[in-house]
């Protein structure tokens, strides 16, 4: 890589792949473009988008955050040549020092344009992996091949990180750094929420909710078995599941397993929403019910508007959440369990408040998005030195992340 003047901005391609609204990496990778100071840093967000996918949502929101250098390019098919070659220009024109990749898609293009661009570094942020079927699990072992060829990763909790070197990604090469939010944005205000309004859901009717793009690895089946067993005592609650999925027969499945439980006149699906903070702001309860997550951005956004929280013991959770502290754990696909625990916190109102008040304070001391710009600066700046080296910024950072 050239070197570069210690006073010019570092140069950094975001590239990304997602459709629809995105999900919890898509609200990391914009806010993060708006935080970073342009004397230091340029960051050009660039997403491939599917021509087909009429709802995809990401340029608005970039729009909305005010992110400055965002670019589309239509991405046909999994190796779209000219796609890549319109990367390869971009790359050339904005003299991009460092592509930082989120995605299987997007791994593949970076290991490509490295080729095109040697003196380019490139760099790995694991959100996660979803793996439901063997076609799925095929893609999977893929990508961690390619990951090996990746100089950095960045993994967004222990968890992921033992996974990674469980799969042969060389733990010198791996930093952890958690998902964080704007906790002056997801706060709770005293406007109060219109969703109940909305759904014409009476005030004394306790809301249980769940936030996520839906697919089958959220196990919202179980959150319709629990949803059941809670309204058999307590025939007034609701359940408000937020989220779209990438196809309309996942969530027509769903709506049909409601009717077979016969309680789709208390289940509602609203569909992606925008307004978070309003959909928060009416959850008595978020209920997570996942198999598998990495560090998900929508339980950090439930615990710092103070609503308390019940998660399945996946992935990272456990790193955000120490059960009976600011948080319930439970197992996976134990409706059972996870019914008893919703009920304890729905009978003791002093439980659930100082869970939620806990949450909050946990959030603020340790997932905070100003403390995580400091840490992604600080990698990206070593990235681009001439003399990086990846088991260095590791032992400085995985410490120290909390």
């Amino acid at each position: 890589m050239e070197e570069r003047d210690s006073m010019s901005p570092v140069r950094i391609m975001e590239l990304r792949g997602t459709y629809k609204g995105g999900g919890g990496p898509d609200k990391t990778i914009l806010y993060s473009a708006v935080q970073h100071p342009e004397s230091d840093f340029f960051v050009l967000v660039t997403y491939l988008r599917d021509p087909g996918d009429h709802a995809f949502q990401i340029t608005e929101m970039a729009e909305k955050l005010g992110v400055e250098h965002y670019v589309e390019i239509e991405d046909r098919r999994m190796l779209d040549f000219s796609c890549l070659f319109k990367l390869h220009k971009l790359i050339k024109r904005h003299k991009i020092q460092i592509i930082h990749v989120h995605d299987q898609k997007t791994a593949l293009l970076g290991v490509l344009l490295k080729c095109l661009c040697p003196r380019v570094q490139i760099m790995n942020t694991a959100h996660g992996w979803i793996a439901n079927s063997h076609q799925a699990k095929l893609k999977q072992r893929l990508h961690f091949i390619m990951l090996k060829m990746y100089p950095l990763h960045i993994a967004v909790s222990e968890a992921t990180r033992r996974l990674m070197i469980k799969n042969g990604i060389k733990a010198e090469t791996i930093t952890t750094l958690y998902n964080a939010i704007d906790t002056d944005q997801w706060k709770k205000c005293n406007t109060p929420s219109t969703l109940r309004d909305e759904y014409m859901i009476p005030q004394d009717h306790m809301v249980i909710g769940t936030v996520g793009r839906l697919s089958e690895e959220k196990d919202i089946l179980t959150f319709l078995e629990v949803a059941a067993k809670v309204l058999v005592a307590r025939p007034g609650t609701r359940f408000v599941i937020v989220g779209d999925a990438k196809h309309a027969s996942l969530v027509n499945a769903l709506k049909a397993r409601a009717d077979e439980l016969r309680i789709s006149e208390a289940v509602i699906f609203t569909g992606h929403r925008t307004d978070l903070t309003n959909v928060y702001s009416a959850l008595d309860l978020f209920l997570s019910t996942s198999l598998t997550e990495g560090l998900p951005n929508t339980l950090l956004e439930a615990m710092a508007m103070g609503v308390p929280v019940v998660a399945t013991d996946v992935g990272g959770v456990a790193e955000m959440i120490s059960s009976g502290t600011d948080g319930v754990l439970v197992t996976t696909r134990d409706p059972e369990g996870i019914t008893r625990q919703v009920e304890a916190l729905l009978d003791d109102a002093s439980l659930a408040e100082t869970l939620a008040r806990n949450a909050r304070q946990r959030i603020l001391d340790q997932f905070s998005f100003s403390l995580r710009t400091k840490k992604i600066e600080a990698i990206y700046r070593a990235l681009a030195h001439p003399c990086f080296k990846a088991e260095e910024l590791a032992t400085e950072q995985v410490g120290d992340v909390r």
